[in-house]
C-alpha cells in the first residue's frame, strides 16, 4: 500500500494525472475506508478540478476520522476557492484560525482572498500578522506598503484576479484608473456599505462634487460604518472649508489606515487652514514619504529588476513612517536580493544580517504598537473626542 500511495503522490509532482488516478483508484480498491488513500484520491480529483466530488469525500473522511479534520479544513477551503466557492472557503480558513490562530498557511490564504475580493482592511490585518510571524513574502510585503491593496504589476497575476465588482473596483483603483473604478460602481443597482465607501473616494478623485454630495445623503441612508466613511466625509468637509471637523475625521482616517496618502494630503490642508503650520508640515512630509513607498512598491511590481539603493530608500521611509516589522521584512528581502545580486560588499553583507537579527529580537521580545499622536500628526484626538474641544484649544507643537 505504500508503494501505491508514494507512486501516486510522485504521479502527482509530475503533473501526470492519468497515471495518479489509476494508482489511487487501486489503492482505494484495496482499502476503501483507509484516510491515507481516500485523501490521495481526493487531491488526485482535485487537480482534475473535480472540486465538488473532492471536497465531498474529504468532508466524509473527516467525520469518520476526526484526527483529519484540520488538514481536511484547509485542503477543500483551498478547492473551494478555486471553485468560486469564497463565501464557504472564507468561514473553513476562519474556523481554521480559531483552532490554530498562528498557522501562517491560513493567513496567507485568507490576505490573498481578501486582497481579490478588494477587502483591503481585513488583509491588512492578516498581512500584519505574518509580519509579526516572521513569514511574509515580497509580494505581501507590496500589498501592505499599498493599505491591504495590489499595486499595479500585481494586477495581472493570475492568482490576484479580482472577484467580485468590488473587487474589480480596488484593482481599477491601483491602476488609477478612476473613471473605471467609477463605472464599476455605479452599475450596481444597489451598494453595499463597502463598495459606497469606494465609490465615495472615487469621487474625491475625480474632483465630481456633485456625485459626492448625492453620495452623502445616500451613506446617511445607509449602514456605513464610521471607519469606512472617515475619508471621503472628511473630503467633502475640507472641500467645504471646514476644516476643524474635517481635522477630526481625518484624523480618524489616518488612524484607520496609516498608509492613506489622501488623507494626508487632505490633512495637511486642513491643518494649514486652522493654523496647524507645525502639524500641517508633518501631515505633508508624511504624505510624500507614503506616496514614495507606494511609487518603489509599483515599481517592483512592474519588474523583476532590483536596485539596492531602492530597497534602502524604502526601508528609510518604513523606518521615519514608524512601520518597524516591515522595515525589518523588507531589509530581509534586500539581504536576500543582494547575496544573488552581488550588489553588496562581504562587509556589508555581514553588517546588514546584523542588523536584521538585532532588529528581529528587539521586535519580537517588546513587540510594537502604534503612536497614535505620531500617526495623526500631533493631534490628540482622545481629547478632542472627549472634551468635544474646537481644535485650536488643545497645544500646540
Amino acid at each position: 500500500m505504500f508503494t501505491l500511495h508514494n507512486d501516486a503522490a510522485v504521479a502527482l509532482q509530475a503533473d501526470d494525472h492519468d497515471k495518479a488516478y489509476q494508482l489511487a483508484r487501486q489503492a482505494m480498491r484495496i482499502a476503501p475506508s483507509d484516510p491515507t488513500s481516500v485523501f490521495l484520491m481526493a487531491r488526485v480529483l482535485g487537480r482534475r478540478n473535480r472540486f465538488p466530488e473532492a471536497i465531498q469525500m474529504l468532508d466524509k473522511l473527516a467525520l469518520t476520522a476526526p484526527d483529519a479534520r484540520l488538514p481536511v479544513l484547509g485542503q477543500t477551503a483551498q478547492w473551494m476557492v478555486q471553485f468560486g466557492m469564497w463565501k464557504e472557503a472564507e468561514q473553513r480558513f476562519q474556523t481554521l484560525l480559531q483552532e490554530a490562530p498562528e498557522a501562517t498557511l491560513v493567513h496567507r490564504k485568507l490576505a490573498e482572498l481578501f486582497v481579490r475580493q478588494g477587502r483591503a482592511s481585513e488583509a491588512t490585518e492578516h498581512l500584519k500578522t505574518l509580519c509579526r510571524l516572521g513569514d511574509i513574502e515580497e509580494i505581501e510585503l507590496r500589498h501592505l506598503l499599498a493599505g491591504g491593496q495590489p499595486l499595479h504589476g500585481d494586477t495581472a497575476l493570475d492568482e490576484l484576479s479580482p472577484i467580485g465588482h468590488r473587487g474589480k473596483a480596488m484593482y481599477a483603483i491601483s491602476r488609477e484608473e478612476w473613471e473605471l473604478a467609477r463605472t464599476e460602481l455605479e452599475a450596481l443597482e444597489s451598494r453595499s456599505a463597502e463598495t459606497l465607501s469606494i465609490l465615495g473616494r472615487v469621487y474625491v478623485h475625480l474632483d465630481d462634487n456633485d456625485s459626492l454630495n448625492n453620495w452623502r445623503e445616500e451613506a446617511t441612508q445607509s449602514e456605513l460604518p464610521d471607519s469606512e466613511s472617515y475619508f471621503p466625509k472628511g473630503a467633502i468637509l475640507a472641500g467645504q472649508e471646514t476644516h476643524a471637523t474635517a481635522v477630526r475625521l481625518l484624523s480618524k482616517a489616518v488612524l484607520f489606515d496609516q498608509t492613506d496618502s489622501d488623507a494626508y494630503r487632505l490633512l495637511s490642508h486642513s491643518l494649514l487652514a486652522v493654523d496647524r503650520p507645525n502639524e500641517s508640515k508633518d501631515a505633508a512630509k508624511r504624505f510624500e514619504l507614503i506616496s514614495e513607498t507606494k511609487r518603489i512598491g509599483r515599481e517592483m511590481s512592474l519588474t523583476e529588476d532590483r536596485d539596492d539603493s531602492k530597497f534602502q530608500s524604502l526601508i528609510d521611509s518604513l523606518d521615519e513612517l514608524q512601520r518597524p516589522w516591515e522595515s525589518l521584512h523588507w531589509s530581509s528581502v534586500r539581504l536576500a536580493y543582494a547575496k544573488t545580486n552581488n550588489s553588496l560588499t562581504e562587509n556589508e553583507l555581514d553588517r546588514l544580517a546584523s542588523q536584521i537579527k538585532e532588529r528581529s529580537i528587539k521586535l519580537n521580545s517588546e513587540g510594537w504598537i502604534p503612536d497614535r499622536q505620531f500617526v495623526t500628526c500631533g493631534i490628540d484626538l482622545d481629547s478632542l473626542e472627549q472634551t468635544d474641544s474646537p481644535i485650536d484649544t488643545l497645544p500646540r507643537k
